[in-house]
Formats: structure tokens, C-alpha cells, sequence
């Protein structure tokens, strides 16, 4: 009988042969790079509330895994089977070409690379890094305790969340990419191969990618400059083996190579990492599936705990209460960014997660942005009509300031307030606490108080 994956590879490997005549390798990186610096660019938008690029935000892996662990929907799923399916094929893609936190760490060592010709000595030895077991124990912790029931541990090391807490200027979010900054010129993308906990994910599934990097069988001539060039030390060119595990496809290692034996994107005949002894395997194996059982049933723990902390604050229709929010929220600030109001602000020393505060503005009757940009569902995507039948808080008058001009109940969208006897009074069963009235109010007889439950009218 045919070997299927045989046949697949001759067929392939013939039509890279016919295509390496039309576009040399190194065309790849820059076609690469050039769709990287394309969807880097919308995000940055996205994050600033100019256009919003939904696939992107919603390809991100760690607010896709909380969106089906709160919502097992279709779109989830199929959005999930894209990445996966991405990374068998061509393997850690995903790191390279769609992650912002990968991009930015791209564009950092574009900007060094003038500093490591000057400052960093060129050395001879090898530039291969080794690989940490314990990254994949990480990434259990991590994911264990959100699908457990709290993202508290995991947005702090999750790249989509780090990103979106620098670009909305969040200090927690500086200060990280601060020493990623420090970590990329020493270390180069030290981050994505032992600590980011999707670069764990995708990294144990690029193990049985069908496209990985390979040297060729012959003309190799180990002068080591693609693994000069590599930015996750996964080449080891004095034994001509690449860790197709640790290797975010970046493509830079088809540049410098005159000849040739860089082969990116072909069925490799045989691995070129052994894998480990049964025995370290068994181990490593035992360690992850135990760390996230316990990150899973501590997750519960964490949530609750959390939830009986936390300052009742207001928080967007869709997000359930403010208990549960505290612990779904990534604090990616994608909401922050795009609320047209300004009203969403960023995670405090008083709530840890992004909440309402209608200090200067009020909540649009008209827009629900803030529900159709979340990637994690920790918001979830309602409709217009349920966003302005639900109830996230609720008006109150006082009637002692209060003085009968009326402007709240001109103004307020649902028709519930009311004046008698020249006071104005709120039907608390029909408010859904948008906070026009309060805006409005020119002696500040209004305040808005949050719902414990929210409730679809």
C-alpha cells in the first residue's frame, strides 16, 4: 500500500522545487515579516479604538480557552481548531506572525540588531539554548487555575493580556514589556520559549507538525549563521539538528544561508530532536497533569476568594457581576480602548479588573462596542437590544438635592423617571442604570448604584 504521508511529501517537496525558482527562500521571511508588520499594525488600531480587526483579537489563544470554558459555542471551537490545526501544519506560526506580544519582541530586535554588531562579541561556540521542562508545568499552573474558575494568575504572564495592558498604558503592562525589553537583547525570545504558557501549548504541538524547518542532507557547511540569526536558539548547526519545539517560525534562518540548506517549509523525512527517555517523559508528563489538577481545584478556591474581596463596582452588560468579572477578565483593556464613553477603566489597587466609572460620562443607550470587541467571553457578545434591556445598575434620586428641573426626565432613553411634585422619582424595575440622568443632573441629585445580579428586562 502507498504511504500517504510519503506521497504528500514528494508531491510538496516537487512543488517547493518548481516555486524555489520563481521565489528564493529568503522571499519567505520577508513575505513573513510583511504580513506580520500588516496584522501588527491592526492591532495597535484595534487596541486605540480606531478599527476593530475581529479576527485577530479573537485568534488569540488564551481568551479563546476562556471563552469555551464560560460558553462552549461553535464559533469557540472553530476558532480554536484554526490555531490548532495552524500549528500541525506549519508549526509555532502563531508566535511569529499573529501573537502582539511576539511582534513587538520582532520589532525590539529589529531595532537591536545595530547594538549586537557593536557591544555583543561575536562568539564561535554554539548558539542553541536549551529548553526548560518546568515551562510546560508553568502553562498547567497557569491554565489549570483559569479554566479552574479565575484568570487572576494567568493574565499576568498570557502575551495578549501583557500587550494590551502596555498599549493602554497600564503600569503593570510597562513595567512588564520594560523587562522583556532588558530579557530580548540578552537573551533574544527567551520569553516565548520558556515561559509564555502559549508558547507552551503551541510548542508540545509543533512536535507533530507536518512543515518543520530542517537541515537539508547534504551542503551544510556549519558556519553557523543561521544559528547566529535565530531568535529562540533552536538551531544547533555543529550537530545540524533544529528543535522544531522552541522554533517560532520566524524564518530569519533562510536569509544568511548561501547555501541553501536551510529547507523551511517541507515534510521532513525524520526528526531531528530525539525524543526524551521514556522515563523523563513519563515524569515531565506525571508533573504537568499534576500541576493542573491542582491549579483546576485551586482555581475554585482562588474564585471564591476573590469574589468575596472584591469592591462592588458596575461593570459592562454581559459580564454576569462583578464577582465573577474579576475572575474572567484578562484585563487585555481591548474594552478600555473602544469605549466610545470612555466610562471602562482599567484594573485599580481597589478592583482588579476593568470596571465602570461614570465620574465623567455615561454609558451610550445605542452601543454595545465593549461586548462585541471581548475575546475571552468574559463580556459576553449580546446583542443591542439585550444590552439596553439589561440592568447593570440602577438611579437614585436624592431628594433632598433634587430640584425639580426635569432634565433627567427628558433625557433619560427608557422613559423611567418620572416627576412628582416637582421631585423627580426613578422606576428602580425598569432602570437599567446607563447614567444619563445622572450626566444631566446640574446639582448632582442622581447616583448610580451597582445591581448585584445583572437582570435582562
Amino acid at each position: 500500500m502507498l504511504d500517504l504521508k510519503q506521497v504528500l511529501k514528494v508531491i510538496i517537496d516537487a512543488k517547493l522545487e518548481l516555486g524555489e525558482k520563481f521565489m528564493p527562500a529568503k522571499y519567505f521571511f520577508l513575505l513573513r515579516r510583511a504580513l506580520a508588520i500588516v496584522l501588527g499594525v491592526l492591532l495597535l488600531v484595534g487596541f486605540a479604538g480606531w478599527f476593530y480587526p475581529l479576527p485577530l483579537f479573537d485568534l488569540q489563544l488564551v481568551p479563546l480557552l476562556q471563552s469555551l470554558s464560560l460558553s462552549f459555542t461553535t464559533l469557540a471551537c472553530l476558532l480554536v481548531g484554526v490555531v490548532v490545526v495552524l500549528t500541525l501544519l506549519f508549526g509555532r506560526i502563531y508566535c511569529s506572525t499573529l501573537c502582539p506580544l511576539g511582534l513587538l519582541q520582532e520589532l525590539l530586535l529589529f531595532l537591536y540588531h545595530p547594538l549586537f554588531h557593536r557591544f555583543k562579541k561575536k562568539s564561535s561556540g554554539n548558539f542553541y539554548q536549551k529548553h526548560y521542562a518546568w515551562h510546560y508545568v508553568l502553562a498547567a499552573l497557569l491554565l489549570g487555575a483559569m479554566l479552574g474558575g479565575t484568570a487572576l494568575l494567568v493574565r499576568m504572564f498570557d502575551p495578549y493580556s501583557i500587550f494590551g495592558n502596555a498599549a493602554s498604558k497600564a503600569r503593570f503592562g510597562l513595567a512588564v514589556v520594560m523587562i522583556l525589553a532588558v530579557v530580548v537583547f540578552f537573551r533574544k525570545r527567551f520569553f516565548c520559549v520558556n515561559i509564555c504558557p502559549v508558547g507552551a501549548v503551541l510548542g508540545w504541538l509543533s512536535r507533530f507538525a507536518l512543515f518543520k524547518i530542517h537541515f537539508a542532507a547534504d551542503g551544510c557547511v556549519k558556519c553557523g549563521m543561521c544559528a547566529r540569526h535565530c531568535p529562540s536558539g533552536s538551531i544547533d548547526y555543529v550537530n545540524q539538528s533544529i528543535n522544531n519545539e522552541t522554533c517560532v517560525r520566524c524564518l530569519r534562518c533562510l536569509v544568511p544561508c548561501r547555501k541553501g540548506s536551510i529547507i523551511g517549509a517541507s515534510v521532513q523525512p525524520k526528526p531531528e530532536i530525539p525524543f526524551s527517555p521514556a522515563r523523563r517523559r513519563l515524569l515531565i508528563s506525571a508533573a504537568v497533569l499534576g500541576a493542573f489538577a491542582g491549579a483546576f481545584k485551586a482555581g475554585a478556591s482562588i474564585s471564591q476568594m476573590v469574589a468575596q474581596k472584591v469592591k462592588r463596582v458596575i461593570v459592562p452588560a454581559g459580564a454576569k457581576n462583578y464577582r465573577d468579572f474579576a475572575n474572567r477578565c484578562l484585563n487585555c483593556n481591548l474594552c478600555v480602548g473602544n469605549c466610545p464613553m470612555k466610562i471602562i477603566k482599567k484594573a485599580d489597587s481597589e478592583y482588579p479588573a476593568v470596571h465602570i466609572d461614570y465620574g465623567e460620562n455615561f454609558c451610550k443607550y445605542d452601543c454595545c462596542k465593549c461586548s462585541q470587541v471581548c475575546p475571552s467571553g468574559a463580556i459576553r457578545k449580546i446583542p443591542l437590544s439585550e444590552k439596553q434591556n439589561t440592568q447593570i445598575a440602577v438611579a437614585v434620586v436624592d431628594e433632598d438635592r433634587c430640584i425639580g428641573c426635569g432634565l433627567c426626565v427628558r433625557e433619560c432613553p427608557r422613559s423611567v423617571i418620572s416627576k412628582d411634585e416637582e421631585k423627580a422619582m426613578v422606576d428602580a424595575s425598569e432602570c437599567i442604570g446607563c447614567g444619563v440622568c445622572a450626566s444631566v443632573c446640574p446639582v448632582k441629585a442622581i447616583n448610580i448604584y451597582p445591581v448585584e445580579e445583572q437582570r435582562f428586562m
